[in-house]
């Protein structure tokens, strides 16, 4: 049987006709790609074929040529420029916005831009294959069986609807777990589950839970009214790291003898269509630059440096955070026009006979391009803040009482300010979802030309492949078609040369036989070297993991995103120290490695995490490959999917049934009440008539 895996992202897709199932993908940019990319190394492997949709101005997404990998390029208006600037404005925005009590409104503030403008381009992307009749005719003639998409980026799940097959999401986590609430219908009990992004755990005091609660419902204002336009998009239509993820799955996947196909925009900051990668390379063509792209980045990089959210900045973080919204949405649209106002390449996608699309729900589009070629999807994600992509468009449960929200830095043992905290965090990022994201509802309402949400189209994911594990997140519930496959990407150090050390330039002509010059440190080698006592790391989730695999204690200097809430994480576990960015000096970093490397405890506590880790009955890998052929060979996995997706909002919390056990209870105090006096009005009667007598 062939198999061609489809990834569609920012600037992603992959698409090519081996033997196994057809596999196609809408990945995300970033660590998103490199997750997805696992997968699909493992479902090529595996002897699948897959297809990757990738935008022209796709950044970490590379096409290459290779017999069971294809990636679809699709044209976007956008350039690798601007892809890389939104992620920029993003980092730049979490770092001097990072939201704190004080910085809280003023991080949304600024965070709403950039992601305005990440929509834009996501937005360009989801139109580069939607509105690409010649593409979606080339998809829906691949025969695909699953699109894997990561809810991140919009649109994947619309493809798969468009193309009439399932699709499965991919992703970390939604901000307050907001899409996986609202459209995954996964419970989140804000009492224990703590939001994503809220930095707290499962063990809450009251104030924690409050602040759990703030979070929830911050982050359900956040996507309400942030992601609002993309409501209308899916209505009228029904980057980074998160390459890097999807890079490894796609390798795997061609191991396993599939095809792959990566769509990818030429304007991509870290996708290169040209590498030796095997790969097929479909480019979305875009009219933003790879300027764009950075500008974004350095806006998210500013907002969080500048607007971290605290209880006193966390306004203005937020109204930051909704302009970063707005630019990342302007090149998300490019992306997603680049795909579905090209027909030629719509055509190419539909005869590529895909059988499932992977992609990231970091950015939109992937699920728009699988519902276009009727294939299944699958999201594979490291999270969204406060979980509000898993908890509203995956279902996933998240009591904020409990449940940190995502980016919060929060842990499962809150206090009761911690809770309100959470609360907000939640709050705030279901507002921003539910209000921004409604752009993409009409964009998706239009490419599929029915009316839908975004939510409601993510959450037809097949499976949610999530890119940690309990060695790494607070105990709380989650749904059967949530995965959890962290550390995918971890794998055993390889013999270190004599001497290590990262240079850029011209290698020079007296470097001596027992050096080694690299462009970037070999770490997975340096982490497993049994001589590394610490690892000083910004907070990265795959760098995380890499030292959990390897069993290394950490100093955490976090700057952006993630990042915090990844150490909050390390932290609760006995595994690492924190460094304040902006206030460390030398001797908070000298006493911080001391602490680790001294304090025996540290390295019992990350060896533990690293037995816990590598005490899997299937490696991480594997399992995000399995599900991705499971969808393949079912053709979906609706036997996973909860019925609270059917659901309204009143039915899910059963207010319907307590209302009428209500008006039934009262009822009856009241038959009995007017029984009780009618009986006591007779009983005084009857004895003023004796006494008369």
């Amino acid at each position: 049987m062939f198999i061609s895996i489809l990834l569609l992202s920012l600037q992603i897709s992959l698409l090519g006709t081996t033997l196994g199932g057809n596999v196609l993908i809408w990945p995300v940019e970033g660590s998103h790609w490199l997750n997805v990319k696992i997968i699909i190394d493992e479902l090529i492997t595996k002897q699948h074929n897959v297809t990757v949709l990738v935008a022209s101005g796709a950044l970490f997404i590379t096409p290459s040529v290779s017999p069971s990998l294809t990636f679809e390029v699709y044209k976007v208006p956008f350039s690798k420029e601007r892809v890389e600037g939104v992620i920029k404005n993003f980092v730049l925005t979490w770092l001097e916005h990072r939201p704190s009590p004080s910085t809280l409104w003023r991080f949304y503030q600024e965070m709403a831009k950039v992601i305005d403008d990440f929509h834009r381009v996501s937005r360009e992307i989801c139109d580069g294959v939607l509105k690409n009749e010649k593409l979606m005719e080339k998809l829906k003639k691949g025969k695909f069986e699953v699109l894997v998409s990561d809810p991140v980026f919009p649109c994947g799940d619309i493809v798969a609807l468009k193309l009439g097959i399932p699709f499965i999401y991919s992703l970390r986590f939604s901000p307050a777990s907001t899409v996986e609430k609202h459209c995954g219908k996964v419970p989140y009990p804000p009492s224990y589950v703590p939001a994503i992004l809220s930095e707290l755990t499962d063990k809450m005091s009251f104030a924690d839970r409050v602040r759990n609660f703030i979070s929830y419902l911050l982050q359900d204002y956040i996507f309400e009214t942030l992601w609002k336009p993309w409501d209308s998009y899916y209505s009228n239509a029904l980057d980074g790291s998160h390459w890097l993820n999807i890079k490894i799955i796609v390798e795997e996947l061609i191991q396993r003898n599939h095809s792959v196909t990566v769509l990818v925009s030429p304007k991509s900051l870290f996708i290169n269509s040209s590498s030796d990668f095997s790969v097929k390379f479909e480019e979305i063509p875009v009219s933003y630059k790879k300027s764009n792209i950075d500008s974004i980045i350095e806006h998210i990089i500013r907002l969080w440096k500048n607007h971290r959210p605290t209880p006193f900045t966390i306004w203005t973080f937020y109204k930051e955070l909704g302009k970063l919204l707005d630019s990342i949405f302007q090149v998300n649209t490019q992306i997603c026009d680049g795909v579905f106002n090209n027909p030629s390449l719509m055509a190419r996608l539909q005869k590529g006979g895909f059988d499932v699309l992977v992609a990231d729900p970091v950015l939109v589009c992937g699920e728009l391009v699988a519902l276009k070629l009727g294939i299944p999807f699958i999201y594979t994600l490291r999270f969204s803040p406060a979980w509000t992509v898993e908890r509203n468009c995956g279902k996933i449960p998240a009591p904020m009482s409990y449940v940190p929200a995502a980016l919060s830095e929060l842990t499962d043992q809150m206090t009761f300010g911690e809770r309100v905290k959470n609360a907000i965090s939640y709050s705030l990022q279901d507002y921003i979802f539910q209000s921004y994201w409604k752009e993409w509802n009409s964009y998706h309402s239009e490419v599929l030309g029915r009316p839908t949400t975004l939510c409601e189209t993510m959450g037809k994911a097949e499976i949610w492949l999530i890119r940690t594990y309990w060695d790494f997140e607070f105990p709380r519930p989650y749904l059967p078609n949530f995965e959890f496959v962290g550390g995918l990407h971890c794998k055993p150090a390889k013999p270190l040369p004599k001497v290590v050390w990262r240079y850029k330039g011209k290698k020079p002509a007296t470097l001596g036989a027992n050096t080694r010059i690299f462009d970037w440190l070999p770490q997975n080698d340096l982490l497993g070297h049994p001589k590394t006592k610490a690892f000083v790391t910004h907070g990265g989730t795959n760098g995380i993991y890499e030292a959990i695999y390897h069993g290394i204690p950490m100093v955490g200097i976090p700057i952006f995103g993630d990042q915090p809430d990844n150490i909050v994480h390390m932290k609760a576990k006995g595994a690492a120290v924190e460094v304040k960015f902006n206030t460390m000096t030398s001797a908070d970093l000298l006493s911080a490695l001391r602490t680790v490397i001294y304090q025996p405890s540290y390295k019992e506590n990350a060896m533990r995490l690293s037995r816990i880790h590598h005490d899997q009955p299937v490696k991480p890998l594997d399992r995000a490959v399995f599900w991705i052929e499971f969808v393949m060979r079912h053709k979906g996995a609706k036997h996973l999917r909860p019925a609270s997706h059917d659901l309204t909002w009143f039915q899910y919390h059963s207010l319907d049934v307590i209302g009428f056990l209500l008006a039934c209870v009262a009822t009856v105090i009241f038959m009995v009440t007017k029984c009780c006096l009618f009986s006591c009005q007779k009983i005084g009667k009857t004895g003023k008539k004796k006494k008369r007598e």
